[in-house]
């Protein structure tokens, strides 16, 4: 599905970002669980683009999906500082939950419900893709 969409950078916009992702992987003939791992995958993504990197200002959010070998992939690109998600550290998950730090599971989750995770950084745009098998 070449072309895309682009969002405001509102949490109001997770909707319409969720319906295009099911629609665009269920066209790539993604699993039903591929699927919703990947739409888990981008909520989570999207809703870290909008409260942290833009932090409350305004700002856009572009995602795409096509194919890639036998999966999908989906990038989302911002223009929010810059964040390299590969690189944040994983959380401990030793412990009692009330004693662990808040935060950090975000990533950690990404990572969980994709088969891989590239992050690049190129002309002051932020550009994630979330790779995902059949």
């Amino acid at each position: 599905m070449a072309g895309g969409i682009t969002v405001s950078a509102e949490l109001s916009s997770l909707p319409g970002v969720l319906a295009y992702i099911t629609d665009a992987l269920r066209a790539l003939g993604l699993s039903p669980k591929a699927v919703q791992e990947m739409e888990l995958a981008v909520d989570e993504a999207v809703t870290n683009i909008v409260l942290h990197g833009y932090d409350g200002t305004e700002g856009w959010v572009r995602l795409s999906c096509e194919r890639a070998g036998e999966g999908a992939v989906v990038v989302i690109e911002d223009a929010a500082p810059p964040f390299d998600p590969t690189a944040a550290p994983s959380p401990e998950l030793e412990g009692d939950a009330d004693e662990r730090p808040i935060g950090g599971l975000g990533v950690h989750f990404i990572r969980t419900m994709t088969d891989e995770m590239i992050y690049e950084y190129r002309d002051g745009i932020n550009v994630l893709k979330l790779l995902k098998s059949v």
